[in-house]
């Protein structure tokens, strides 16, 4: 056996390294391209909640309007007027401005088709409040495409004197 001088031993060795940076390259690629796709994906994520916290302040500017509208109302006229069973002229302003095709933002409320569409409820007869007051609860709802259950967005008020 002859002893194998170092150039034939660092060229084996060179031989079998052949193509480990190529391998390297293709890892470091590999693990880019999975950063990029999160990345994305939080961006995606990002977006969907943006538009969310968007209709979740309309319905909040929506629904604290009415209350206010229904503060500047007469007591006598609010039930008649302002609730969602009775259909009233001012429930249906409300109606108009939280549809979308009626010029508001708050998507999935479908007027025609009766889905989503939002509630105001009078309680005449709850605990602690004076005869010159009701108590009004308003929900707005709103679905974006592709989810499967609305949102809603429920706020209460006092109307009325405190005697």
């Amino acid at each position: 056996m002859k002893p194998r001088s170092k150039m034939t031993i660092l060229s084996r060795i060179r031989a079998r390294q052949r193509g480990s940076f190529l391998l390297e390259a293709l890892i470091a690629l590999l693990i880019l391209a999975f950063g990029i796709l999160g990345i994305v994906g939080l961006q995606a994520q990002s977006m969907r909640v943006t538009n969310d916290s968007e209709y979740r302040a309309e319905a909040v500017y929506l629904a604290n309007s009415l209350i206010g509208k229904m503060w500047a109302d007469d007591l006598g006229n609010l039930k008649p007027s302002y609730d969602s069973t009775a259909g009233g002229a001012a429930y249906a302003d409300f109606l108009a401005a939280v549809s979308p095709t009626g010029g508001g933002g708050l998507p999935g409320v479908d007027i025609t088709g009766k889905v989503n569409l939002p509630t105001v409820i009078f309680v005449d007869d709850k605990d602690g409040l004076s005869t010159g007051s009701v108590y009004v609860t308003v929900t707005v709802f709103w679905q974006l495409p592709g989810e499967k259950a609305p949102h809603q967005y429920v706020t209460s008020a006092v109307i009325g004197r405190n005697t």
